[in-house]
């Protein structure tokens, strides 16, 4: 990471650095890259890949269609009804 590559991730993000903070930043991607370049070095061929940490089943219900309420019983819920839905008010004009 440069001084100018920093001036535009500034620029980009709207910060503004002081020196002082501009020096620490750089510090901090300098030590960021020497870390993943530590990461890359690692031989992970062998590795098999992972989703999740843990090992884990599918933990979803199997998607059934099941009326839990009878339609007329809801019908008569409403304030007004017409023959198969309610009657609202108008709330926009």
């Amino acid at each position: 990471m440069t001084r100018e590559k920093l001036q535009g991730l500034e620029s980009l993000n709207e910060l503004a650095f002081t020196e002082e903070e501009a020096s620490v930043m750089l510090s901090v991607f300098e030590e960021m890259a020497d870390r993943e370049s530590i990461l890359a070095s690692v031989d992970t061929e062998a590795t098999e890949i992972m989703v999740h940490v843990m090992p884990m089943t599918n933990v979803l219900r199997e998607d059934k269609r099941v009326q839990n309420f009878a339609r007329e019983d809801l019908l008569n819920c409403g304030a007004e009804r017409s023959e198969d839905s309610w009657i609202v008010p108008r709330l926009v004009k």
